[in-house]
């Protein structure tokens, strides 16, 4: 989910915008949830719970192989390099949430050993993605285990598309499984959070936005006008026909037309020239990409902190006040985060692999 920062050719803006839409509707969903419950399967809210981190998933791996194709190389250096980046641009902010978490939300479940050795390390949510604490932090430990296999996906594809295509079929068996084999249409989704968390359910996403990275990019008009397909692409996300607990949305068919429909929206993003767009849009949709990882993990922390604080205050909590509340406070703390503690760790990583490619010249 978090940007990989990159300049020149590299750099496409409409994937940032994309990026920052998606953690804004994460946040939405989330005040809809803490404020007033659960939302039926049929709530633009309830697809965006989860179709919008799966937008972070096909973005990861679209950003990152188009961020190190130029540079990137099978040697050693090349590849702890690689992960010395993910370190610091993903440790550092989900540490800072976990010890937030730990000091705001406290309970009990939080200090058995597995689940402290899970959120101290942070790696081992790789493989146990629901033992974090910080909400919404299980994501990120999707994104750990599709860094683990990033290098392989990058160097296949280099070796021949056709390599990438059959290992994203085969990513996708799992994918199919879960969807028609796993979750029980009957259980709440919240009962079966475990399976749904699981990276084998969430890496098709991924794969997708590394193998959309090598198609070539179209220009001229597609560019001018594909942001009209993706708009008809989320109307259609919108009134696609399903209802009930949101359980329904990640099994059978509907899972199927919902994933595909998210990955053309990334796609049509991705190639859209959104040069057009008012400066002043411009500058609010760079601000929610930049501050995307921010947003992301501390709208829950904040949301209960202004609860609380209004509780001892004696203040009469209205849900939209609370809400209102909560979307100013986390937009203006997660500006200071980005710019004073997520850009310091990034500048400590670049610095630290430019200091070890010195010694190594």
């Amino acid at each position: 989910m978090p940007p990989e920062k990159s300049t020149g050719v590299n750099r496409n803006e409409s994937i940032d915008y994309l990026r920052g839409l998606a953690a804004t509707g994460v946040m939405a969903y989330h005040m809809q949830l803490l404020s007033f419950g659960e939302t039926d399967a049929s709530d633009f809210l309830a697809k965006a719970k989860i179709y919008a981190v799966a937008i972070f998933y096909v973005l990861s791996g679209l950003t990152l192989y188009i961020a190190n194709q130029q540079d990137f190389s099978k040697t050693k250096e090349d590849i702890l390099n690689f992960f010395l980046k993910r370190f610091f641009r993903i440790f550092p902010l989900m540490w800072l949430a976990t010890f937030l978490t730990y000091l705001i939300v406290q309970h009990a479940w939080m200090y058995s050993p597995k689940i402290l050795i899970v959120n101290i390390l942070i790696f081992p949510g790789a493989f146990k993605p629901d033992g974090f604490v910080a909400n919404g932090a299980w994501s990120i430990g999707n994104e750990l285990f599709f860094y683990l296999f990033f290098p392989l996906l990058f160097f296949l594809y280099r070796a021949g598309k056709h390599w990438m295509y059959l290992v994203s079929f085969v990513i996708l068996v799992p994918f199919m499984f879960f969807a028609y084999k796993v979750f029980d249409p009957a259980i709440q989704l919240g009962h079966q959070w475990s399976a749904f968390v699981n990276p084998l359910n969430q890496f098709f996403f991924f794969a997708m936005g590394v193998l959309m990275a090598g198609w070539s990019k179209p220009s001229g008009l597609w560019q001018k006008w594909a942001l009209l397909p993706a708009a008809l692409l989320f109307t259609l996300m919108i009134f696609y026909p399903v209802s009930g607990e949101p359980v329904a949305l990640v099994i059978g068919n509907a899972r199927m037309v919902l994933s595909a429909l998210t990955i053309l929206i990334c796609y049509f993003f991705y190639i859209s020239d959104l040069g057009f767009l008012p400066d002043l849009v411009k500058r609010g949709l760079k601000f929610l990409g930049d501050a995307s990882f921010s947003i992301y993990l501390l709208h829950p922390l904040v949301f209960t902190l202004i609860v609380r604080i209004m509780k001892q205050w004696s203040v009469v909590i209205h849900p939209w006040t609370t809400i209102g509340l909560t979307v100013i406070c986390t937009l203006l703390l997660s500006n200071v985060t980005y710019n004073r503690f997520e850009k310091y760790f990034m500048r400590l990583g670049k610095n630290l692999i430019s200091k070890r490619k010195a010694m190594l010249q």
